[in-house]
């Protein structure tokens, strides 16, 4: 973003310009896809830019930054959801996996192997290991629900999930041991 001339603060372009690779990167968190986070980044400098006001210079730019990311991307969701004539998933993974992604690009760098540790992991995951964790964890199925599709009673089904997520568990943990060596 480029700064306005005759504009009353300069500096929040350059806190902007400052965490605008983080705040992209948060955003590929959360959708997922670089083209959402390229437009959802774009959007939430817009964003940034016109509450510039409202932010308190003693404050932390970057937590505000990144709720404002944060909440531009819950908008995103729901208009896409609209556009595909469904109901808006659950929001207890996306909101798990914001505040992974938010610790990991607001801390340190010391995080960010294990938020790609987590990546790696779910891409690695059988698909359909990987959709049953979705359809629970972000769409919010129920158990019974997802019990009944499988023909699994609900005791065998919450098994099934604690294994994957132990498997997920132990397959981070390989990731970052080997980024260790």
């Amino acid at each position: 973003m480029k700064p306005l001339k005759n504009h009353p603060s300069p500096e929040i372009d350059i806190l902007i310009e400052a965490h605008r690779p983080r705040l992209h990167a948060f955003l590929v968190s959360l959708t997922g896809s670089r083209a959402a986070a390229d437009d959802l980044a774009q959007e939430t400098c817009l964003v940034l830019w016109e509450k510039r006001e409202s932010f308190d210079p003693a404050g932390d730019f970057r937590a505000w930054a990144f709720r404002i990311a944060f909440l531009q991307t819950q908008n995103y969701r729901r208009k896409l959801a609209r556009q595909q004539s469904r109901e808006l998933p659950g929001d207890e993974l996306f909101d798990h996996i914001a505040a992974v992604a938010t610790e990991s690009h607001g801390q340190s760098d010391l995080e960010e192997p294990r938020h790609a540790a987590l990546l790696t992991c779910l891409k690695k995951l059988p698909e359909g290991h990987r959709d049953l964790l979705l359809s629970r964890y972000q769409d919010g199925t129920s158990l019974e629900h997802l019990s009944s599709e499988a023909n699994l009673n609900r005791n065998a089904m919450a098994q099934k999930l604690f294994r994957i997520k132990q498997a997920l568990l132990r397959c981070v943990e390989r990731q970052l041991g080997a980024a260790k060596i």
